[in-house]
């Protein structure tokens, strides 16, 4: 026995006026059409969740490449501050080295590559960077121990005047004979202010034998100096003082014919004549 074929009937009257139309469908075609609608459905969903993902994948692709960007631009800068430091490292070492005579090591900065950042360059500079301020401290270390015994070796004179009395042996002043003399006698103006020679400590400030009143200064490295026959005395010991500093004016006292000052230069305690350390031109 035939199956009985199904229709449904579809009726439409847009208005009032208009006749009205039917369309008639088989019921299979009916869910043919549906079936189509929903496979396009679906099809249209798969699509916008295949374009949501791409979306969120290319943000996430942008997002990486600016945090590349920033990195990136981050170790240039690095590396051109490094590039700054190791330049002036290198420039100040290279000063120094000629004031004291050392030789630094070569031009390091040559070697280094140019271009884009790497890390074979950054590695480079870094130890580059640290080679040099290594030997700027040393050098530096050099320079300050130098400044320092400059600053403590006597230089100059100790009083504006004129030699009367010379280093080594001479005529007694005072008609026994000769003696010898361990400074130098220094004439001028009673009153006039002494100064020390260079940088160091007061060990003594008083009267002693035949000096009279005198001061003596600690420099340091073995050198000591005496400053003889004051009229006034303007420091006290352990005080620290530093070269051109007045510390007493001239006089005559102790074993004196009159107002000069006696200086005195001793290396490891014993004598030494001072013209050796004084510059021409201030006596």
């Amino acid at each position: 026995m035939r199956q009985q074929k199904r229709f449904y009937t579809f009726v439409f009257a847009p208005t009032a006026s208009s006749p009205v139309r039917k369309i008639v469908l088989q019921y299979n075609v009916i869910y043919a059409i549906l079936a189509i609608a929903f496979i396009g459905l679906v099809s249209v969903g798969v699509v916008l969740a295949r374009q949501a993902t791409l979306s969120s994948k290319f943000n996430l692709v942008q997002l990486e490449n600016r945090k590349l960007r920033d990195e990136n631009h981050e170790v240039k800068n690095n590396l051109d501050r490094l590039h700054g430091r190791l330049s002036v490292i290198e420039m100040t070492s290279r000063k120094l080295a000629e004031v004291t005579g050392l030789s630094p090591s070569g031009d390091l900065s040559a070697n280094v590559g140019t271009g884009g950042p790497s890390g074979t360059d950054m590695e480079h500079l870094e130890q580059a960077t640290a080679t040099l301020e290594r030997e700027l401290r040393q050098i530096k270390e050099i320079v300050d121990s130098n400044q320092l015994k400059l600053s403590s070796t006597p230089t100059g004179w100790p009083v504006r005047g004129y030699v009367t009395g010379a280093f080594g042996t001479r005529t007694d002043p005072f008609g026994d004979g000769s003696e010898t003399h361990s400074g130098l006698d220094i004439a001028t103006t009673f009153g006039a202010p002494v100064e020390t020679t260079a940088d160091g400590t007061v060990i003594f400030a008083g009267i002693f034998e035949g000096y009279g009143n005198v001061v003596a200064v600690d420099h340091g490295y073995g050198i000591t100096t005496r400053y003889g026959h004051l009229s006034r005395i303007d420091v006290t010991v352990g005080q620290r003082l530093h070269r051109g500093m007045q510390i007493g004016a001239v006089g005559s006292t102790g074993r004196s014919t009159g107002p000069h000052c006696h200086y005195e230069v001793r290396l490891n305690d014993r004598p030494v004549n001072p013209f050796n350390y004084l510059s021409p031109g201030r006596s």
